[in-house]
């Protein structure tokens, strides 16, 4: 009984962040396109989360002087490579935001700076997928191949290292400033 008063604050977040998962991966991830309302709004979250990923992508390469064009929203034409990037549901890295998302609702913090981190963390998520993609462009074009380096792993590794360090700016946030003169002798 001690433990479970000692830990109370840890034991809480623990429990939300596990019903959040289990109600994420193992129910709405696999029903949610049968759910009518929200399926549409979960559709536009999916079609804009890609149309950024292809464009920004697109963007990018061209910026750096590659000649490149999405069409069709998931396909990236490299003009300078004889394959086309064509890009999946599962690589929108929508799984690493939930995680994110989840850690930040799951942890005590005050809501109005949720409003601001969270889209925040998801931005920065995409922002490294955007840098995947590219360098998987990039390895195309410059080596002829694009599997020398499992992106996704690659992709999974950097986003996992993002969620946590934004996860401790998160949990240094909440933390209360030592009163002044405590430490001093």
């Amino acid at each position: 009984m001690e433990f479970l008063k000692r830990n109370k604050e840890i034991l809480l977040f623990l429990i939300k962040l596990g019903a959040l998962c289990a109600f994420y991966f193992l129910w709405f991830s696999q029903v949610v396109w049968q759910l009518p309302i929200i399926s549409t709004y979960y559709g536009h979250f999916v079609h804009y989360t890609m149309v950024t990923l292809t464009e920004g992508s697109v963007m990018v390469l061209n910026l750096l002087g590659y000649k490149a064009e999405v069409f069709n929203v998931r396909y990236i034409d490299l003009y300078d490579s004889i394959m086309n990037i064509y890009i999946k549901n599962f690589c929108l890295g929508i799984d690493m935001m939930f995680v994110f998302t989840a850690l930040v609702l799951s942890f005590p913090g005050k809501w109005f700076n949720r409003l601001w981190f969270i889209p925040l963390g998801i931005i920065g998520i995409q922002l490294i997928n955007i840098g995947r993609i590219v360098g998987m462009s990039l390895s195309w074009i410059i080596l002829d191949r694009g599997d020398f380096v499992d992106h996704h792993d690659v992709f999974n590794l950097v986003a996992t290292i993002f969620i946590f360090l934004m996860f401790t700016v998160w949990v240094n946030l909440k933390k209360k400033p030592a009163p002044s003169g405590a430490g001093l002798p």
